[in-house]
């Protein structure tokens, strides 16, 4: 299971052409997660790319414009800016955000639609649930893009995830906690580090102590995340 620790990572511009702002980027074949940290006052400039993102924010605010809505947004929200969905950002205090967007050419892949439809939201709105019951008794709140699909999942001491694979291919943002996982090597992880977990490879958690993290995710059309199988 590879693991990757944010601090070795060399960082790389973001945004190029808008922002001059460098992050770590950890790259799968499907999807991506950038760690960024935005100082006050720095701005991103208006734009639209065809990839789909979802932004978390760690700390700080800033203001978004997405798609013609406008938001401060701060910790425990989230921002979806769909393919072709122009935004910019400005911020206002330093501003760490989490940053999962799709990358592959994905067959089968959605096609994308117009940018529309709801871009912000609060962790602490949206319904709880397992993420997969079948698999494992981690429970929380899913975003759901075109593409991707990012959950802030929470899993507790001495609990476990089933060993099993699946089509999609998965990132996984340690916040808190302590987990020891297997999928092909066994790795323990934690805040700082990245899990990139590829497509159809078998793997298994244990959880070490009380675990909260951000899990990204490709969506692969006809398969469902919550229910472990195809349906359609």
């Amino acid at each position: 299971m590879p693991a990757y620790r944010w601090g070795d990572i060399e960082q790389e511009v973001i945004d190029p052409g808008f922002s001059d702002v460098r992050g770590a980027v950890v790259r799968g074949r499907e999807i991506a997660v950038s760690r960024i940290v935005y100082p006050a006052g720095a701005e991103v400039g208006l734009h639209a790319l065809p990839k789909e993102q979802i932004q978390t924010v760690i700390r700080g605010t800033a203001r978004f414009r997405v798609a013609g809505e406008e938001r401060i947004v701060g910790p425990a929200e989230a921002v979806l800016i769909r393919p072709h969905a122009p935004f910019a950002l400005q911020v206002l205090e330093e501003f760490e955000v989490l940053r999962f967007g799709d990358v592959g050419a994905g067959d089968g892949r959605p096609e994308a639609r117009s940018g529309a439809g709801q871009p912000f939201f609060r962790w602490a709105e949206l319904t709880a649930d397992f993420i997969t019951p079948k698999r494992s008794s981690a429970r929380g709140t899913t975003i759901t893009g075109e593409r991707i699909e990012v959950a802030l999942m929470h899993f507790t001491a001495g609990t476990e995830a089933k060993p099993h694979s699946h089509p999609n291919e998965q990132i996984q943002v340690p916040l808190r906690g302590k987990i020891r996982g297997l999928a092909g090597t066994e790795v323990v992880s934690g805040p700082g580090e990245v899990i990139l977990i590829p497509a159809l490879i078998q793997h298994w958690a244990a959880v070490l102590e009380d675990y909260e993290a951000v899990n990204g995710k490709n969506i692969v059309p006809g398969w469902s995340v919550y229910n472990a199988r195809w349906e359609k």
